[in-house]
């Protein structure tokens, strides 16, 4: 009788799960910029992605991702914080670039930073003054370096207010 019971105990055993070693593949990020108030700063890389930027029939710039495997894209992002039940009061401002996979340094200024395709995006209730622009003024040093990548960004929108200038950040 003792080893008909032993029976239905094994069997459940076999369905418990034993603890298995992982490895992260989440990028450790470190933002050194200052984050403007009230709101949360992120930066990521998209892997073997590149950016295809694109204009609608109004003139509107925007871009789409598309598998690379030659270029990554990098995407530094402030989400202002946002009490619930208030309508229109969401803002959201991005730096999105491109990088070559095998360059290990980056030094560029001003309009050459559209060797890049870097973009910066204003979306909020705003009227005229969201969208995405091109960005030619400014300054990026990135150095790729051992699965580390570590930019120093600053630039400058004319066509629209921007709550942030500066961009120094780490991504392992």
């Amino acid at each position: 009788m003792k080893k008909l019971l032993f029976i239905p105990f094994a069997f459940g055993l076999s369905f418990c799960k034993c603890p298995q070693s992982t490895v992260s593949k989440t990028p450790v990020t470190t933002i050194e910029s200052v984050c403007p108030e009230n709101g949360k700063c992120s930066i990521q890389i998209f892997k073997n992605k590149s950016l295809e930027v694109k204009e609608d029939n109004f003139g509107s710039i925007y871009y789409v991702m598309n598998d690379n495997t030659m270029t990554s894209v990098i995407l530094y992002e402030y989400k202002r914080n946002v009490e619930d039940g208030i309508q229109d009061g969401q803002h959201r401002e991005e730096i999105v670039f491109e990088i070559n996979n095998t360059d290990k340094e980056i030094h560029l200024n001003d309009f050459a930073l559209q060797n890049t395709k870097m973009l910066f995006g204003r979306h909020c209730f705003c009227r005229g003054q969201a969208g995405f622009y091109k960005v030619s003024d400014g300054k990026l040093n990135l150095e790729n370096k051992d699965n580390t990548i570590t930019l120093d960004l600053d630039f400058t929108i004319t066509k629209v207010p921007q709550l942030y200038s500066k961009v120094k950040a780490t991504i392992k």
